[in-house]
């Protein structure tokens, strides 16, 4: 006994020193990635206006095409990440990342360093450069998807071995560093495209990532081998000497009886072991699929279909080929089968209204993605500018989170969701103001033509101007002759043109409208979370997930249909009038679940009905009964 005694101390210290530097390691691979992202996700969208400056076309394809092929191929990522080991899957998708980010910065570099040259060789080698980054583009956007399932999504389970405080920590503090490098990249960025201009600034995003990439490549070796829970699959497999891609569907099926009723048999083993040591690793494995399901029902939606990883892996090579392109066709269509199957399912419950509400915030230009800085860009918005604008964004959006548990504790949570909602409208009211402001280039009597961007003035080129009449002198805008009569009206002309009124409008929207954003989105994702029953999670939520992408998609095909800088207000507008139809559903959504849509509202005997935030109309309706 005193053995036990004297080692069980020893033994937590050790575990305790084993997962602080773990958690260290993790941490700090997922900033530098994250930091990355961050950088590259900011940069994307100014490198894109400089490709195809007059036009928004070639940035909203890029978004178009990123959002696809995650609707397109999201479920053979997930099948991939769960099938290959976990240290291969997690580096694999982080070297491919990385190589597709650093070509992509340095084609980049290239073609705005020799463009002249390029666009001399004719029209097809610019289509062709196109067409590179958004492949580029694509695959690096998979990769991500797919380095991000394997550590968030999987290692951290592991590595908190159904600890769920540890978990709860671990992934709270990965939000801390998503939310802190929103703040700080964008304006690193932006400082350094400022001053040493955009094309250093793409051969920098370039650079961190080729030199992260080796970092974030040694701190997941070092992670995987001092967890070994992140090997238990593997040393499981090769010690009982099971090899289920070997044998027929039946016997495996037979075998993974006997394969669970092992794993149980060793994870009682392990707890009688006064050492404490992991036989063959195998309870955890068990624990694990079970916390997945009931912690992240949505990836497991996702990246499965009617049978998950599972029913994936109970397919052998034997399988016939026409099996095979059954289901790869249907992980092709995972997202309009998951529509179909799962839309009766999701409606019947009353917060479907407020998840088709949180749908329509997802078609909109009025928010700081590719398509608004690109936007910014057009209309003299420096790069220093916009990273500063990202970051206070982001700020704003922080302080909502922080606000959110306040404000459902005082007005309930139905209630917050529709402050968030309202708030939001309200703020984005400035943004389609702007649309008729002094600076703003929509004009829709131009129609499809791409003169809109005749405004649109490089700051570069308006330190001088030449007067309109036949003498050669180059007179600066900033001069206080007024002799010249031509010259007043060139700088009026110039003045007007330079005018940013409506652009920083537009910008203060958005920028405030964050706020009531994370409100909302935090107060819908709750409602979810309490109202729909466990067995029906993964199916409502994926759903949700559908319905959101398809908004997003929608979004995209909107601005290339409307692609120029005089157009954008029409968008603007498109893009408001989705906020208001979700304020609606969500409207509707309160007023069915609470039996009223006022604070306050008398009953049938006169006395006061109180709020009931519970999100269920049946319940409202028994307790507001005389």
């Amino acid at each position: 006994m005193a053995t036990e005694n004297e080692s069980s101390p020893l033994r937590t210290s050790d575990t305790r020193r084993c997962f602080s530097k773990t958690s260290i390691s993790v941490y700090s691979s997922h900033f530098l990635s994250a930091w990355g992202d961050r950088m590259w996700s900011f940069g994307v969208g100014i490198f894109l206006i400089y490709l195809n400056p007059g036009s928004l076309q070639l940035t909203a394809i890029y978004g178009l095409c990123m959002g696809f092929s995650v609707l397109l191929f999201g479920a053979f990522i997930g099948d991939i990440v769960d099938n290959t080991p976990r240290l291969k899957a997690a580096q694999v998708a982080l070297v491919f990342q990385n190589s597709f980010v650093v070509t992509s910065a340095i084609l980049i570099y290239l073609y705005l360093e020799y463009k002249d040259e390029i666009n001399g060789w004719g029209e097809w080698a610019k289509f062709v450069f196109y067409a590179i980054t958004i492949i580029l583009g694509v695959f690096s956007r998979l990769n991500s998807l797919a380095r991000k399932l394997a550590v968030e999504k999987d290692w951290i389970v592991e590595i908190c071995k159904g600890d769920t405080d540890a978990l709860a920590n671990m992934t709270a503090t990965l939000r801390r560093i998503d939310l802190t490098t929103q703040v700080l990249a964008p304006m690193a960025t932006g400082i350094i495209m400022g001053s040493t201009g955009v094309e250093i600034g793409a051969l920098f995003i370039g650079g961190w990532n080729l030199v992260s990439v080796i970092v974030e490549y040694y701190l997941l070796w070092m992670v995987y081998t001092t967890v070994p829970a992140l090997r238990a699959k593997k040393d499981f497999i090769k010690a009982k000497g099971i090899n289920k891609k070997s044998k027929p569907k039946e016997g495996r099926e037979m075998e993974d009886v006997v394969y669970a009723k092992v794993k149980a048999d060793d994870d009682h083993d392990a707890k009688k072991e006064e050492e404490g040591q992991i036989h063959d690793a195998s309870g955890i494995e068990v624990e694990t699929s079970e916390k997945v399901k009931q912690t992240t029902p949505l990836r497991m939606n996702e990246t499965s279909v009617d049978g998950g990883a599972e029913g994936l892996e109970d397919d052998g090579e034997e399988e016939a080929e026409p099996d095979k392109e059954n289901t790869c066709c249907s992980k092709m269509l995972v997202t309009v089968e998951r529509l179909y199957k799962g839309w009766p399912i999701y409606i019947k419950y009353p917060v479907a209204h407020a998840g088709i509400g949180l749908a329509c915030l997802y078609m909109t230009v009025l928010g700081l993605d590719n398509v608004t800085v690109g936007y910014a860009k057009m209309q003299g918005v420096s790069e220093l500018q916009l990273g500063l604008i990202q970051g206070i964004a982001a700020f704003f959006g922080i302080v909502g989170t922080l606000f959110y548990p306040l404000m459902r504790k005082r007005l309930g949570l139905v209630r917050t969701g529709i402050f968030g909602f309202s708030f939001l409208v309200m703020t984005l009211v400035p943004c389609v103001i702007s649309v008729w402001m002094p600076g703003s280039p929509f004009d829709l009597t131009k129609g499809f033509e791409a003169g809109g961007s005749d405004k649109v003035v490089a700051k570069n080129c308006t330190d001088s101007i030449s007067p309109p009449s036949s003498g050669a002198v180059v007179i600066p805008y900033n001069t206080s002759s007024t002799s010249v009569p031509a010259i007043k009206i060139c700088a009026k002309q110039l003045e007007e043109t330079r005018s940013q009124i409506s652009i920083w409008m537009l910008l203060a929207g958005i920028v405030t409208a964050r706020f009531g954003l994370w409100i909302g989105d935090l107060s819908i994702t709750q409602l979810f979370l309490q109202e729909v029953r466990e067995e029906e999670r993964g199916k409502v939520n994926g759903v949700q997930t559908s319905l959101n992408q398809l908004m997003g998609l929608l979004k995209y095909l909107m601005v290339i249909l409307l692609p120029f800088s005089h157009q954008f207000g029409l968008t603007v507008i498109i893009s408001f009038s989705s906020i208001c139809l979700g304020w609606c559903f969500y409207a509707y959504y309160l007023r069915k679940v609470r039996g009223h849509f006022l604070p306050h509202c008398k009953g049938q005997n006169g006395s006061i009905v109180q709020d009931n935030d519970t999100g269920n109309a049946e319940l409202y309706n028994n307790n507001a009964a005389p």
